[in-house]
């Protein structure tokens, strides 16, 4: 390991910083929900955070030009506490009516630092860790941060029951300000400094993106896979739950919690053999895209609650064998000068897709009903493997 300390920082930062995005998020969605009373002001919230997060994919390489990976995540980090500061401050003494617009300005604010600081932290693992421990590090990496997910998640829920919004608003602006100290304890890196113009730089890496075989496909894999997990979007699962399955809504949460548990045992499968892994990418991203689909396929063709609770625990499990040898070959093979780009334009195209396909997804389920949105998912992601069987050498 290069610098076990700085991996550490990063790792338990972003954990830190999830948790606190997390409990923030339910705290605020809920909040809208109880102020207005409507499911589309609430709903505007999730609009509102993709669409900041997704500009500021776009204007991250930008950023990077004129400062280093180290120092942008610091200071993005420590501009949402002042802004949670600000949002905790203004939640405290809310004004009669209240002013959303004043709500989703904030917001979007964070949602686009968060948007800054995420591919970062996925181009700083490289210059952590060594290349053959990387596939460790990423596992250990998505476990830290799937043990959150299953926590946070159900914390925040609770804690609403304690506490009012703008208390947990300030229990968060303590987590951000843990996770600020956190990052400033990270090592100064030295970027190489561009011969190009900021949008000539910016041309080079979408140009890099589409003419590099192995960052092209993984683009176009993940694209859609990003279209087939639009199934799991709460919209729809709250559609599947009520409609095939004939469960309250409550079995939603319980879908969710089997998904993560599945993720986390998946995390842990990968970390406990490293170079099984390592060794055998291509044959874990071909077939965990396969079992994830044929899971997703049962998932309609046999609509019972307990089994689908089954079906949605691998698919936890088969997306992390496929999801974590994906990235740590990116981490292998891409130099890290160009990590960056690579992960702030798939972020864009991601998240430009995903949001786009939620409306498809959503007007299919009207019209022709929620099965065919999972037999999509499923036929899909079976799709997803045969471009990566068909493309195996590039995975080796």
């Amino acid at each position: 390991m290069k610098d076990k300390k700085a991996f550490l920082c990063l790792m338990f930062g972003q954990a830190v910083a999830n948790i606190g995005d997390t409990i923030y998020t339910v705290a605020i969605i809920s909040a809208v929900f109880s102020w207005t009373n409507s499911a589309f002001a609430s709903a505007v919230v999730p609009v509102v955070v993709t669409g900041a997060m997704m500009l500021a994919s776009f204007l991250t390489p930008l950023l990077s030009m004129k400062i280093s990976l180290d120092s942008m995540l610091k200071w993005s980090q420590i501009m949402k506490t002042i802004i949670l500061t600000v949002l905790a401050v203004y939640l405290s003494y809310l004004p009669k009516p209240i002013n959303l617009g004043v709500i989703y300005l904030l917001i979007a604010c964070i949602a686009f630092l968060d948007g800054c600081a995420e591919p970062v932290s996925m181009a700083l693992i490289p210059r952590y860790i060594k290349k053959d421990q990387l596939i460790q590090a990423n596992s250990l990496f998505s476990t830290m941060l799937q043990v959150v997910n299953i926590g946070s998640w159900a914390v925040g829920a609770s804690l609403l029951i304690w506490f009012s919004v703008s208390e947990l608003v300030w229990i968060d602006v303590g987590l951000f300000l843990v996770c600020s100290v956190l990052f400033l304890f990270l090592p100064k890196a030295v970027e190489k400094a561009a011969n190009h113009s900021k949008w000539q730089e910016l041309k080079k890496g979408w140009q890099y993106v589409w003419r590099e075989p192995l960052i092209r496909i993984v683009v176009i894999m993940d694209t859609i896979e990003g279209i087939a997990n639009t199934a799991w979007a709460s919209s729809i699962v709250l559609v599947f739950v009520s409609v095939l399955l004939e469960q309250p809504a409550n079995w939603w949460g319980y879908i969710n919690t089997s998904y993560f548990i599945g993720a986390l045992l998946g995390s842990l499968i990968v970390m406990k053999s490293p170079e099984f892994f390592d060794k055998s990418k291509g044959k874990a991203i071909v077939g965990g895209s396969f079992l994830g689909g044929v899971a997703t396929l049962l998932v309609v063709l046999l609509p019972y609650a307990s089994f689908v609770l089954l079906c949605t625990f691998m698919i936890g499990i088969f997306f992390q064998i496929k999801n974590i040898p994906q990235a740590t070959i990116i981490q292998q093979k891409i130099s890290e000068e160009k990590l960056l780009s690579v992960y702030a334009i798939s972020g864009v195209i991601h998240m430009g897709t995903f949001s786009t396909a939620m409306l498809v997804m959503g007007k299919i389920a009207d019209l022709f009903g929620v099965k065919l949105v999972y037999l999509c998912s499923g036929l899909l992601l079976i799709l997803v493997a045969l471009i990566g069987q068909y493309k195996k050498n590039l995975f080796a």
